[in-house]
């Protein structure tokens, strides 16, 4: 049976169709995932959301003037995610710009942050992202914003984005109070206090209907198995993520109109899936970008053992550009009767859905 599925490259829908898998005999042998995906169960999980708010800006993903893609003013905990190219044919500067709005300074905490270099590889800048924000050796820094600041300077010097390279990022901060938050395309050479004011919000580069920036709450997802995963037999489990359906896209507002958007592909949202097991046999998980090309990070933990650093897909920057719909990779395995935690997000440049695959080792 095909099923119509929206398939996401941070802002570029397709229609493709995939297959819908049914429950696997009981009894039956070992999978074979050679050239397709096995029948399967549809595994029953709960799923609770909470977290920062996130502020989300990839439109215009491609940004011919210079000007604001993404502006809010928030305060407390919020996860910045980015996405742009420069489109012009000169070298620009990528800046996003805090400033300050109450006569009082602000403490601004900097966490987890993950940001690519400018690249051509769209797809490895995604990666790239996503390899450093899980970086396990981060630690927060704090400092006093006492008018304004660009995040993206590294020791005083702009980032600068020759035409064609992108630059991704996701980065978790905490305001004390309000502050406006901006992503900005500017000349190289400008003064930051003269230029928040002086360019304007650009406009969407998409028709309209799929408008990816905006400001939505809860950008955390935990996702829980219902029951533990048990090795007795050959049954294989699936969790299918970001396809609005089983998972809904995040929903919010476009704080620059004022409009109701959707966040195709849940980009900035962070995962963690719990997956308990049962059995004498260890549990494999399998990854499979069942949405397109795919190219990200993550982080597996499993009780008394150190984190597993990730990379999906392990060996090559992406997957899934021949095969989507069943391809699929083994990202780590569970030892018997315990669980395990699988951290991802889904990265800039990628493809969504996903699915992940438990099945007996």
């Amino acid at each position: 049976m095909k099923i119509p599925e929206m398939k996401f490259w941070l802002g570029l829908p397709v229609i493709l169709g995939f297959c819908l898998f049914m429950t696997a005999p009981s009894g039956a042998a070992a999978a074979s995932w050679e050239n397709d995906v096995p029948r399967y169960t549809e595994a029953r999980v709960s799923v609770k959301r909470d977290g920062p708010k996130l502020l989300f800006s990839d439109s215009p993903e491609n940004v011919t003037d210079c000007g604001v893609m993404y502006r809010d003013t928030v305060q407390g905990p919020v996860r910045l995610f980015f996405h742009h190219v420069n489109e012009t044919s000169v070298n620009r500067r990528l800046a996003v710009v805090l400033r300050r709005t109450t006569a009082r300074a602000v403490k601004v905490t900097q966490k987890e942050t993950g940001i690519s270099r400018p690249r051509r590889d769209w797809l490895l800048a995604g990666k790239e992202a996503q390899e450093r924000y899980y970086r396990p050796d981060q630690k927060p820094d704090s400092f006093r914003l006492t008018k304004l600041v660009d995040l993206l300077e590294d020791k005083g010097k702009p980032t600068v984005v020759r035409p064609g390279d992108l630059v991704t990022g996701i980065v978790d901060l905490d305001f004390d109070r309000p502050v406006e938050v901006s992503v900005m395309m500017l000349p190289v050479k400008t003064d930051l206090s003269l230029a928040m004011d002086a360019y304007g919000i650009l406009p969407p580069d998409h028709d309209g209907e799929h408008i990816l920036r905006g400001t939505f709450e809860a950008a955390d997802r935990h996702v829980t198995l219902d029951q533990p995963f048990h090795t007795s037999g050959h049954a294989i489990w699936g969790i299918k993520l970001a396809d609005d359906d089983l998972d809904p896209y995040a929903r919010g507002v476009d704080a620059t109109t004022g409009q109701p958007v959707v966040n195709y592909g849940n980009y900035g949202i962070l995962y963690d899936l719990t997956l308990p097991t049962q059995g004498r046999h260890d549990t494999v998980i399998r990854f499979n970008p069942m949405g397109g090309t795919y190219a990200g990070a993550g982080i597996l933990s499993i009780s008394g053992k150190a984190d597993q650093q990730l990379r999906i897909p392990a060996g090559r920057t992406a997957f899934g550009d021949v095969g989507y719909d069943w391809v699929t990779e083994v990202i780590g395995e569970i030892p018997a009767n315990q669980t395990a935690v699988l951290h991802f997000s889904p990265p800039g440049s990628s493809n969504l859905p996903v699915r992940i695959f438990l099945e007996r080792k």
